[in-house]
């Protein structure tokens, strides 16, 4: 998109006008400088973390320089493709000057979604928190005191098919082996804050839950494909209709922000936030 002048020139003006936020997105098989994994990188789709050390920060370092270039303006908001992250990684933010990662996605496991042959597969973060932490310096998982911020996504357990409430997954944030089991056991599915133009009611639940147990967000995840003609196989206009739905319920208790106005409320450790919707 950084490469597409019409797009270019949108984004600009968004910023402009302060209407919004651009972040990097990076998906390491089609981001330069090209190191080849696999006998076929856009089959295989590796995760960056497959990526050796040097490789990893080139890569990290000209997505980021080349989206500063072109929109002229400091890029500190970052979602990693395909939802990865190691403490490599984390540190590379830290060090390129990101304020915020979003790609925690909590409850939930990418273990067995494959990316080099033979490799880990993607991210665990099935113990990870649900709320928004600032990183610690040597372990991505814990709160600690770095400068960069996580912003896990608005996942939920499922539970008879309904939210869990807050004070029954609470123990999810304790990295114990028997708790880990109890959870997946109690909570075999989640639910994102994702609309595709046939979970409206979900979102609505989500969107109580949060204000129920007092967070400061929830963040909602929307793709390209989610909304392009010929995209995924959902109807565009169920999804522009539940969008508007689901952003008229939030606006009851939270304010719409952008990674960087929650960053700067929590860096300011505020007495009284507002909820925003991020």
């Amino acid at each position: 998109m950084a490469s597409c002048p019409q797009f270019v020139e949108f984004g600009r003006d968004v910023l402009r006008r302060n209407a919004g936020e651009i972040g990097a997105h990076l998906h390491g098989w089609t981001c330069p400088p090209f190191r080849i994994l696999t006998a076929d990188d856009h089959f295989h789709q590796p995760y960056i973390t497959d990526w050796g050390k040097q490789p990893m920060w080139e890569k990290l370092h000209t997505l980021t320089s080349k989206l500063e270039n072109e929109f002229e303006h400091d890029i500190v908001t970052h979602r990693s493709g395909r939802w990865a992250l190691n403490n490599r990684y984390v540190k590379m933010l830290r060090k390129r000057g990101y304020k915020v990662d979003c790609s925690v996605t909590p409850f939930v496991s990418w273990r067995k979604v494959p990316g080099i042959p033979g490799g880990r597969g993607g991210s665990n973060y099935q113990t990870f928190p649900y709320n928004e932490y600032f990183v610690d310096v040597d372990n991505y998982r814990m709160p600690g005191e770095s400068s960069l911020l996580e912003v896990p996504v608005t996942i939920r357990p499922v539970y008879k098919n309904r939210i869990a409430p807050a004070s029954m997954y609470s123990l999810q944030r304790m990295a114990l082996t028997y708790v880990h089991r109890a959870t997946r056991r109690l909570f075999p599915s989640v639910a994102w804050m994702r609309p595709n133009g046939n979970n409206l009611m979900t979102l609505f639940q989500l969107v109580e839950e949060s204000e129920l147990s007092e967070q400061n967000y929830v963040q909602l995840v929307l793709s390209s494909s989610d909304l392009m003609e010929g995209g995924e196989p959902k109807s565009e206009d169920a999804i522009f209709s539940d969008i508007e739905q689901l952003f008229a319920r939030a606006s009851t208790g939270f304010k719409g922000a952008t990674m960087s106005d929650f960053y700067d409320e929590q860096h300011l450790d505020l007495q009284t936030p507002v909820p925003e919707l991020v």
